[in-house]
């Protein structure tokens, strides 16, 4: 399934395929409009790897709590320490391999 932002402001999805589309659709609108975990968040929401426009290169933290009430500060310190060792996502296709499978 693809989605489209439309989609995004009229039904919520699970999070794999938020996964499959997040090269689709903007981080922003998925921080929007979206009831996002912690690990999706790090992974995907704050990581500079699938941040292409200026609008996602300048989500904060501050900006994920505001969207996202349910997460607080201390998710944030959890889920950094559990990772400070883990920096990789869970194998995901990098945008130009995506690309030549979608086009």
């Amino acid at each position: 399934m693809l989605l489209t932002t439309e989609d995004l402001y009229n039904h919520q999805y699970d999070y794999e395929t938020l996964k499959t589309n997040i090269y689709l659709v903007s981080l922003v609108d998925i921080l929007k409009t979206q009831i996002l975990t912690i690990n999706f968040c790090v992974k995907y929401i704050l990581n500079t790897d699938f941040q292409f426009t200026k609008e996602e290169q300048e989500i904060t933290i501050d900006m994920v709590k505001k969207y996202q009430p349910h997460i607080v500060d201390g998710d944030f310190v959890n889920i950094q320490t559990k990772t400070t060792n883990k920096l990789r996502i869970d194998s995901f296709d990098d945008f130009e391999t995506y690309l030549k499978k979608h086009i």
